[in-house]
């Protein structure tokens, strides 16, 4: 490069250093900009949570991967029954029993795909079951809680030739009465082809287990939908199709994956329901006790909180509110899993249009807006949940329009991923679970932590 030319560019760069070094960082840039009365102040706070223990008796009972059929005694928890309901639904869409078909036998096979169990001897004990035929059409919406079945939907008279025993695990083989078995050899082909006249006639089965007698014992069925098959044996004999005295085998799926299973529950901690619990919460899936918290406490707690601070009349903006619930570390973690759901989420309850008695319950909407959806924090011993968009929408309604509805049920959860590949969040009604959590008198208690902002 020339001499001449290196000095210019040098004195350029000399001069240009000099006006940037003079350039003052002014700190309040911008802050003229924007009114005083629109700047945003941020906080954090945390709450003892008013949290009491409460049984959720009804909820629902479609289910459309399990029946779960057994009883347990627990000394603490006391017993849980759960007895299972679900159609029959004929594999062919085009069978022609023909000209006057015999009888000749019919069976069940019933399989089971998993067990739950408090103690390992419990694994393989028996288990005596019914089997009954329903009255009453599984479509009803009566039909769809744990507690809405009655004797009146179910046959007096079991299916069965005697009652069965049941070990845990594999399959068994029911024989079953020839009063039942005929009516399904009278399966008509307008039946077969169209299956919800089949299912007006004979609507489907209900099983149930006899109550276990000791005071800690018992075990859970999963019984898997498309699984169990009933298979009906009969002579056919056609005349046209030239056909005399053969033998041959029907089949029936007792369940089937495209049709629900409904599971109707009983549980027996409502001993345990307590609205000034000490340092234990009780949380037991199914119908079983759960933390709630009113919605009522919720908003006389913040409102009390907006008080205290001077806030009244300031826009508050949560940008973020996380429920923890702490529990101990068990004493015993063979079992960890069994007892502690992988999920527990907040939900509310949706009581049905013609019924008083029985619950929807849905979790809260923004389970799909977040990844802290009650997921369980195992190196913690903290379960944690995001429902910021509930807590702002309980600042900003009146304490007079706030109703029983809004209450939050903490209580175990389930997701699926439907055929969009998109994951859809549920009531667990498909596990048994019962879990100690810690209580607000406890050291390491329930609490929400909201961070938020303040619009004046």
């Amino acid at each position: 490069m020339p001499i001449k030319s290196f000095s210019v560019v040098f004195c350029t760069l000399a001069v240009l250093l000099a006006v940037t070094s003079c350039v003052e960082n002014d700190r309040s840039l911008g802050s003229g900009m924007l009114p005083d009365e629109s700047i945003l102040y941020l906080g954090t706070k945390t709450f003892d949570l008013p949290v009491t223990n409460r049984v959720s008796s009804s909820v629902q009972a479609a289910n459309s991967l399990k029946m779960m059929v057994g009883t347990m005694t627990d000394p603490v928890f006391g017993t849980v029954e759960s007895s299972a309901a679900t159609y029959i639904v004929p594999y062919s869409s085009s069978t022609d029993f023909g000209d006057s078909p015999k009888l000749l036998s019919a069976y069940l096979n019933l399989s089971i795909d998993s067990t739950y169990y408090l103690e390992e001897d419990q694994k393989g004990i028996h288990q005596r079951i019914k089997i009954y035929r329903l009255l009453t059409s599984l479509d009803s919406s009566d039909m769809a809680f744990c507690n809405s079945l009655t004797s009146e939907d179910i046959s007096l008279e079991p299916i069965t030739v005697s009652d069965p025993v049941i070990y845990g695990e594999g399959e068994i083989r029911i024989e079953l009465k020839d009063e039942f078995a005929q009516e399904l050899l009278d399966t008509t082909p307008e039946e077969f082809e169209d299956v919800s006249l089949f299912l007006k006639r004979i609507p489907g089965l209900f099983i149930q287990i006899e109550p276990s007698m000791g005071s800690e014992e018992g075990r859970m069925n999963f019984l898997s939908l498309g699984n169990s098959t009933i298979n009906l044996n009969y002579t056919l004999n056609d005349s046209e199709r030239g056909i005399t005295d053969l033998d041959t085998t029907e089949s029936f799926a007792f369940g089937y994956s495209g049709y629900e299973a409904f599971n109707y529950f009983s549980t027996g901690s409502e001993g345990l329901s307590n609205g000034a619990p000490g340092d234990k919460l009780y949380i037991e899936s199914l119908s079983g006790i759960k933390p709630h918290i009113a919605a009522a406490d919720l908003k006389e707690m913040l409102d009390s909180w907006i008080q205290e601070e001077g806030l009244e009349g300031q826009n508050i903006i949560i940008s973020r509110a996380e429920l923890k619930f702490p529990y101990e570390e068990p004493a015993d973690y063979d079992i960890f899993d069994m007892e502690h759901p992988p999920y527990i989420y907040a939900f509310t309850r949706i009581p049905t249009s013609d019924s008083d008695s029985l619950y929807f319950y849905q979790p809260l909407s923004e389970v799909y807006n977040t990844s802290n959806y009650g997921s369980i924090n195992r190196s913690l011993l903290v379960y944690s949940m995001d429902i910021t968009s509930y807590i702002q929408n309980i600042i900003n309604t009146d304490s007079s329009e706030i109703v029983e509805d809004q209450d939050l049920w903490i209580a175990p959860m389930k997701y699926k991923v439907n055929i969009s590949d998109t994951r859809v969040y549920e009531f667990d009604n498909y596990n048994y679970n019962k879990t100690v959590l810690n209580g607000p008198a406890a050291e390491r208690r329930p609490t929400l932590t909201i961070t938020y902002g303040l619009m004046q």
